[in-house]
């Protein structure tokens, strides 16, 4: 009996791998149909959590709206206004949304005002920003400095 080099697959072995991966696989599958982001599907739910966690394409809105929420708030002036007017929209559709023609125009109206307030609130800042700047009556070569410190950096360009 000789032992084998440590680079030597066996046959044995092989299997073992490919059965994990097969395994893996399959749990990966079961798993990504049965959350969304903004709930967890394990938990007892609502008739439109329901039609959500069922839906492959209503759970890929929950996550584009969990982004625009993300954004939304990150970018208002009151972030406790946006808050106040998600529960309020939820509770909206909780009550609602017994179809999913129903939930998916929801997302698609949600992500839309969302959108449309984080736009709001960039804008706001922005103006904010501005005015701030022009109160200081910098010298322009302070003035770019603050600028060039405060603006967003540019992204890499996808390769």
């Amino acid at each position: 009996m000789f032992a084998q080099p440590a680079h030597v697959v066996t046959r044995k072995r092989c299997l073992k791998v490919a059965q994990a991966l097969v395994a893996s696989s399959f749990a990966m599958l079961v798993c990504t149909g049965a959350s969304a982001a903004s709930f967890s599907c394990a938990h007892k739910l609502s008739a439109s959590e329901r039609i959500v966690c069922q839906d492959a394409q209503l759970s890929a809105l929950d996550d584009k709206l969990a982004v625009s929420y993300r954004q939304a708030k990150d970018a208002a002036v009151d972030p406790a206004a946006i808050e106040a007017d998600r529960t309020q929209q939820w509770l909206w559709r909780q009550h609602n949304c017994k179809d999913k023609a129903c939930v998916a125009d929801w997302y698609q109206r949600r992500i839309a005002e969302l959108n449309a307030d984080s736009r709001h609130g960039a804008k706001m800042q922005h103006d904010a920003f501005e005015s701030s700047l022009a109160e200081q009556k910098l010298a322009p070569s302070a003035e770019k400095a603050v600028r060039e410190l405060k603006s967003p950096v540019p992204e890499v360009a996808a390769r």
